[in-house]
């Protein structure tokens, strides 16, 4: 499969959302402002960071200067950490310079559905596009590229990549329902970019998508968003990241009239609610969710099973330490529509050694709460159920919060068999011990529900048939 050519639009926002260098225009000494908490989210950037202060002369081990003109070099990226009334002026100043593209965090624009804040808002965008600047915004918090510590916003995003993890970009339109989604992180969520972009005057949702299809620590893409300026745009994005065989998963909110109606006054976008998303979006492959909640970890799987060989319709094995929780299991594949494994004579006769008398060699495998005293015995069970061909995902009801110390050698077993192996956390401990853990391996997939689990087992095949095509 040959490369595609890079278009104008790639270029432009690889050099915006990949800077090496920086400028923040407003920035602040001053605790609670939105210059000083940029400030302090850009420490770990690794290019060159310029505060703009007409009042400071140092920020910390910055040396500030006054105004855009006075700035060594034109950056790539400026962030207006200013008030809306001094916007228009600022992003003159960055266009007259060539700055590479400009966030904006002032709100007040086409969200306050008046003609004056329409206005406002095509001012900034005739201002950007009139040197080819990129604008992010308004009404945003920002963007966070992981790999290079560019953290450009006024959110904390907790995220980046542990070594050989699989990691996911998040684009999400709503800035405090991306912060939401990108803490995910803090229970070990590998997070490669979190891409928030408000209303979206210049670059979009599709924007955003496009950008990720060819940054290569996002795996797989998650994308939240309530309305687009073109909706064949978004489609054209979700192509793209499947040919780069980059699965794309969706949950779009506004779908309700009472919804559409929010919207407006949200971000002031289109939602298009008339226009056919869900057979657009699932002709393209993309993997359509209905609640955030399930957003992450259906991206996540799909990020962690990437070069797995992946059959019409999964037969699922289930192995737990608890009857209780295999029945649960076993229901819940049914009622999805998932069917259970029917492993051979000699699967059953080989877990029976492994197992103690009373329990069941069956699918559902249930080992028992010996499994706990004894959790080799575990994984040994799930690599004979993953060497069986009439297994092809394994799901393991985690019944406590607790590090067994197998985890690795789980993920390990799922790398060699090319099969996943989902764990599903059933304790209400949500981030007790072991879930951190989990989330690191790069072959091992969490959920913290059974029904997100076969859900997303459900939504593996076409999500892998549809990459490359």
């Amino acid at each position: 499969m040959g490369s595609e050519p890079t278009s104008p639009n790639s270029a432009s926002l690889r050099r915006f959302l990949n800077p090496r260098s920086i400028a923040v225009i407003g920035a602040s000494d001053r605790p609670g402002s939105l210059g000083l908490r940029t400030m302090r989210n850009l420490e770990g950037f690794s290019g060159r960071l310029y505060p703009v202060s007409r009042r400071l002369s140092r920020i910390g081990r910055h040396e500030c200067h006054g105004a855009m003109a006075d700035l060594p070099e034109v950056p790539d990226c400026a962030i207006l950490a200013v008030p809306a009334a001094a916007v228009e002026d600022e992003l003159r100043a960055c266009a007259e310079r060539g700055v590479g593209g400009c966030v904006v965090f002032a709100s007040g624009y086409a969200e306050l559905e008046a003609p004056e804040g329409a206005a406002r808002q095509a001012r900034l965008r005739a201002i950007a596009a009139k040197k080819g600047m990129r604008l992010l915004g308004p009404n945003t918090t920002g963007f966070a590229s992981f790999a290079s510590g560019a953290h450009a916003g006024f959110a904390e995003f907790p995220g980046g990549l542990l070594d050989g993890q699989a990691g996911i970009g998040l684009v999400s339109q709503s800035g405090a329902l991306g912060l939401a989604l990108a803490q995910a992180a803090t229970h070990g969520t590998g997070l490669s970019h979190v891409l928030t972009c408000g209303n979206s005057a210049d670059i979009d949702v599709a924007d955003l998508v496009e950008f990720l299809c060819d940054e290569p620590d996002a795996r797989a893409i998650a994308v939240t968003f309530e309305g687009v300026s073109s909706p064949e745009r978004l489609i054209a994005a979700v192509s793209k990241a499947n040919r780069r065989a980059k699965p794309v998963v969706i949950c779009r909110i506004g779908t309700t009239s009472s919804g559409a109606a929010a919207v407006r006054w949200h971000t002031g976008t289109d939602p298009n609610h008339d226009y056919p998303w869900d057979r657009a979006l699932d002709d393209m492959g993309a993997v359509i969710v209905s609640r955030p909640e399930t957003l992450i970890e259906t991206t996540v799987f799909l990020a962690k099973t990437e070069g797995f060989s992946c059959p019409a319709l999964p037969r699922v094995a289930i192995l737990s330490s608890s009857g209780g929780s295999g029945i649960l299991a076993a229901d819940c594949a049914t009622l999805m529509g998932l069917p259970l494994a029917d492993p051979g004579p000699r699967t059953r006769a080989l877990l029976a050694k492994e197992l103690p008398g009373f329990a069941s060699a069956r699918n559902p495998c249930d080992a028992t709460a010996q499994a706990t005293s004894d959790p080799p015995m575990l994984t040994r069970c799930a690599e004979i159920l993953l060497s069986d061909r009439a297994v092809d995902a394994l799901v393991i009801p985690w019944g406590k919060a607790w590090d067994s110390g197998q985890f690795a050698a789980l993920s390990a077993l799922a790398s060699v068999a090319g099969k996943p192996i989902c764990l599903v956390w059933m304790s209400q401990w949500l981030e007790g011990p072991g879930a951190l853990q989990v989330e690191a391996e790069p072959r091992l997939s969490l959920f913290r529900s059974m029904e997100s689990c076969m859900a997303a087992l459900g939504s593996w095949p076409k999500a892998r048939r549809s990459l490359g095509s």
